[in-house]
C-alpha cells in the first residue's frame, strides 16, 4: 500500500470499529530541508527517531521557491522513503518550474520509491512580497490545477496527489467562493486528498470544510496545525500569511511574550484544544479524522500535543515526567517500522544488531536545539534559518527598496549604525 490516500482511507475502515470516543487519530509531520550540511545530517536522525516513536501515518517534505532546495529535498525525503520506513508526500511547486525540471524531479522521485507528490503553486517570486488578485506563476504550469492535470496526463495513477487548502482564502483569489470553486477544480482533475494551510481559528476552518461538503468535496481534508514555537515568529507569520488569531490565543501569549519557554507551552496546549475540538466534530458532515503538524523540523512540542491528545503512549513514567525517549507508538505491529519500498515490504526479520546502534549520546543531546535561532543560533539544527524557502509559507523576504525606507541608506558612520540599532531595539524596525 503506497499511496497516502489508500492508508487514509485503511485507517478510516478500522476506526468504524471504534466507539467515537476512542477512535485513534492519525497524524502526519512536515519538514523541509536545513540550510547546512550539519543540520541535514541531524534531520535525518531525527527523522528516523520521530517516526519510530510516534508513528505518522507519513511525512511530507518541503519544495524550496523555483526548486532552489530540490537536491536536499529529495534527500531527505528518499531517506525518509527508503530508510525511515514511512511513507513521504513529495512537495512540488509550479512555481519558477520548467516542463524538464518537473519532469526531473518527478522521475526522482519515482525512482526513489516516492510514490505521494503535494502540488502547489508555490511561493511568488523574490521581488513579490506575496501574490496578488489573478496573479499565476507564469511557469509551465501557471497553477497547482495544471500540475495536477501534468501529473495525471504524464504519469497515470503512479502518484497518489495532495493539494493545498486555505481555510481563510488564498491571496489571488477573489472571494471564499472562487477560493473553493478553485480547489474543487484540482480534485476534479485528479487530486486525492487536501491539506490546509496552518490557521488558529478553528470556526474558521470548519467553516471551511463545510463549505467544501456542500460544494461536494468529499476527500479527506486534513488540518495544518502549527505549534507556536516563540512570540517573535508567531506574529511574523501570522502578519505575513494573513492568518486570523483570536482574541483569547493573544491574551494568552501577550503576557509570556518574553519567555519563550512559556510560549512554547502555551503553545502546546493551544494546539491540543484546537485538535481536540477538530476531532470532537468527526460525527458530522465535517468528518476530521486527522491532523497534519508543521513541525518546523523541531521534536518537543509535537510530541508533547500528542501525549497529552492521548495518540502515543508512556512508559515507565508519569505524563509530567517522560521525556521524549519514554514514548511509543500505540499501534505497531512489529518491533520495527516495516518498509515502504514494495520489494521489502513483507519483511519480517531483522538481524538483532540493527537494534543496537550506538545512539545514548543522540539521545542525551536531541532536545538541545529547541531554541536554535536566538542570540546564540546553531546551524547544526534542523531548525535553523528562516522560512524563506519552505512552501506553504508566503515569502518572507522584503524587496531591497522597502529595506532601504525601513532602513534608511547604508550607514556611513558608526552613529548610523547605533541609530539602527536603536530602532530595532525600539521595535520601529524588524
Amino acid at each position: 500500500m503506497s499511496h497516502i490516500i489508500d492508508k487514509i482511507e485503511e485507517r478510516r475502515k478500522k476506526n468504524r470499529d471504534y466507539q467515537d470516543k476512542n477512535k485513534p487519530v492519525y497524524y502526519s509531520f512536515e519538514y523541509f530541508p536545513p540550510k547546512t550540511e550539519a543540520g541535514l545530517d541531524n534531520l535525518l536522525s531525527r527523522i528516523d527517531r520521530m517516526t519510530s516513536r510516534l508513528d505518522p501515518l507519513f511525512v511530507d517534505v518541503t519544495w524550496g521557491s523555483s526548486g532552489s532546495t530540490a537536491a536536499r529535498t529529495m534527500a531527505v525525503a528518499s531517506h525518509a522513503q527508503r530508510f525511515a520506513g514511512t511513507h513521504v508526500l513529495l512537495h512540488l511547486t509550479c512555481s519558477g518550474m520548467s516542463r524538464s525540471q518537473l519532469e526531473q524531479a518527478l522521475n526522482q522521485a519515482k525512482a526513489g520509491g516516492i510514490r505521494n507528490i503535494l502540488a502547489l503553486r508555490g511561493d511568488p517570486p523574490r521581488s513579490k512580497r506575496s501574490w496578488k488578485i489573478g496573479d499565476v506563476s507564469g511557469s509551465f504550469c501557471d497553477r497547482a490545477i495544471d500540475l495536477v492535470r501534468f501529473i495525471k496526463n504524464h504519469y497515470g495513477d503512479y502518484f497518489c496527489i495532495a493539494v493545498a487548502g486555505h481555510p481563510e482564502g488564498h491571496p489571488s483569489s477573489t472571494s471564499p467562493e472562487e477560493e473553493i470553486e478553485h480547489l474543487k477544480g484540482k480534485i476534479d482533475a485528479g487530486a486525492h486528498f487536501i491539506m490546509t494551510q496552518f490557521f488558529y481559528d478553528t470556526n474558521i476552518f470548519l467553516k471551511f470544510v463545510k463549505a467544501c461538503r456542500q460544494s461536494k468535496i468529499k476527500c479527506p481534508i486534513l488540518p495544518g496545525i502549527m505549534p507556536i514555537q516563540s512570540y517573535s515568529s508567531f506574529i511574523r507569520m501570522t502578519n505575513y500569511c494573513n492568518i486570523s488569531v483570536p482574541r483569547k490565543v493573544m491574551e494568552r501569549l501577550e503576557p509570556v511574550k518574553d519567555d519563550d519557554e512559556a510560549i512554547k507551552e502555551i503553545g502546546v496546549e493551544i494546539a491540543v484544544e484546537m485538535c481536540q475540538t477538530l476531532l470532537s466534530a468527526s460525527g458530522n458532515e465535517e468528518c476530521i479524522d486527522g491532523i497534519h503538524f508543521y513541525t518546523l523540523n523541531l521534536e518537543r512540542s509535537v510530541t508533547q500535543i500528542l501525549l497529552k491528545m492521548g495518540a502515543i503512549d508512556i512508559v515507565r513514567q508519569s505524563e509530567e515526567k517522560a521525556s521524549l525517549n519514554d514514548v511509543f507508538p500505540t499501534d505497531r505491529p512489529l518491533p520495527w517500522r516495516p518498509s515502504t519500498l514494495q520489494e521489502r515490504s513483507k519483511e519480517e526479520i531483522r538481524p538483532i544488531n540493527w537494534a543496537n546502534r550506538p545512539a545514548s549520546y543522540v539521545m542525551r543531546t536531541e532536545t538541545w536545539d529547541e531554541f536554535p535561532n536566538g542570540r546564540w543560533g546553531d546551524a547544526t539544527s534542523p531548525a535553523f534559518g528562516e522560512l524563506s524557502e519552505v512552501s506553504h509559507f508566503y515569502n518572507f523576504s522584503i524587496p531591497w527598496e522597502n529595506r532601504i525606507a525601513m532602513l534608511g541608506a547604508r550607514p556611513k558612520t558608526l552613529e548610523d549604525i547605533y541609530e539602527v540599532f536603536a530602532k530595532y531595539v525600539e521595535g520601529t524596525v524588524t
